[in-house]
């Protein structure tokens, strides 16, 4: 068993004279994570160079290009080609020495009824990120070899969550957001020294990204925004839902001091904003900590090791080598109730303080 503080050690949030720093847009929010130059291991390829092709249904092959460099492959990434054949996802990460490939036999069709094999040609493909909504749902499939429905049914649950309405048609939910998840990235500012990210829905965390290195973050960082996080946003905006009026909830709360100008009270009350959403995001992560995760092994080699997390309302994964961990990407089961976790959470808390039975 794994604590989320384990697979994070080394780790801290981004701070500001304010506290944590918090990025919004509606009811999302971005916080991101830090740590120092020494556990920023930049020896790894760019990702995104990565180059896919397959033989049938449910198989990837994915070769690093780089001869110099073992490359990280980022959880669910999927090869959208513009060739004759059919776009195909990972469900989990993987990792491929310099110079090698290796085959995912648990991949899955991220198109519908379209034949043809994909044929390595890096000027034919993109790399893009599934979209979040799907990430759950996939994981499962992990190891799941040679089907060729392990992702379809999340797609189709993309589609209809964000109202693309796209069926099994990954490609088809990219162009009818095309402008609007481009447009998204603006929201977010990657602060120097990022090397993951955690993200929270309402004010609870559904989302935790660990990366190899400041450099790996910045190289996939505008791909995951747009396409994995970005669907949040529209899921939520298709939903009707809309962020909390947070700084005019703590103005109609703040008293004015004697004598406080328009601008000091303003600056004053945003500051307290700022504070309570800090504090908000600090409470969350503290309860994160309690979480142990059951480890699956998913695939050894080269000295890197593959794990698949799970615990009662996360699921992931982590790469690591020799016990440390260059990937850790977790993301919250959308039937798992967080209240009713804390409020077990405080009873085991409080069976731990209960001095032994006496006579």
């Amino acid at each position: 068993m794994k604590k989320l503080e384990d697979l994070l050690k080394g780790c801290r949030l981004q701070k500001d004279a304010n506290g944590i720093i918090v990025q919004t847009i509606r009811n999302m929010q971005l916080v991101c994570l830090t740590t120092d130059d020494e556990f920023s291991v930049n020896r790894f390829a760019n990702p995104l160079t990565v180059l896919g092709s397959n033989k049938a249904y449910g198989h990837l092959h994915l070769r690093n290009p780089d001869a110099h460099k073992d490359m990280i492959v980022p959880a669910q990434i999927a090869v959208i080609t513009k060739l004759q054949a059919q776009n195909h996802g990972m469900v989990k990460a993987g990792f491929i020495k310099a110079g090698s490939f290796t085959d995912f036999n648990d991949a899955g069709c991220v198109q519908g009824s379209q034949a043809g094999a994909i044929r390595e040609d890096a000027n034919s493909q993109d790399i893009r990120f599934i979209p979040f909504g799907a990430r759950e749902f996939i994981w499962d499939k992990a190891n799941n070899n040679g089907h060729l429905d392990n992702i379809y049914a999340a797609i189709e649950k993309v589609g209809r969550d964000t109202g693309a309405n796209s069926g099994k048609y990954l490609d088809q939910y990219f162009t009818k957001f095309d402008k609007e998840i481009n447009e998204f990235i603006a929201h977010f500012e990657r602060p120097a020294r990022t090397i993951g990210t955690i993200v929270l829905i309402d004010g609870e965390i559904v989302a935790i990204d660990k990366f190899p290195s400041f450099e790996y973050c910045e190289q996939i960082w505008d791909c995951l925004i747009r396409d994995c996080y970005g669907a949040i946003a529209i899921t939520e905006e298709n939903k009707g839902k809309k962020g909390a009026k947070l700084f005019t909830e703590m103005l109609s709360k703040t008293v004015r001091e004697n004598g406080e100008s328009d601008i000091a009270f303003l600056q004053r009350t945003l500051s307290k904003t700022k504070h309570s959403i800090s504090s908000n995001v600090k409470e969350r992560l503290e309860d994160a900590m309690e979480l142990e995760f059951s480890e699956t092994r998913d695939a050894d080699g080269s000295g890197y090791k593959s794990t698949i997390l799970k615990t009662e309302g996360y699921i992931g994964q982590v790469i690591s080598e020799s016990s440390f961990y260059h990937l850790v990407s977790i993301v919250k089961k959308e039937s798992f109730n967080p209240e009713r976790f804390r409020a077990a959470s405080e009873i085991r808390n409080k069976a731990k303080k209960q001095s032994k039975f006496e006579l």
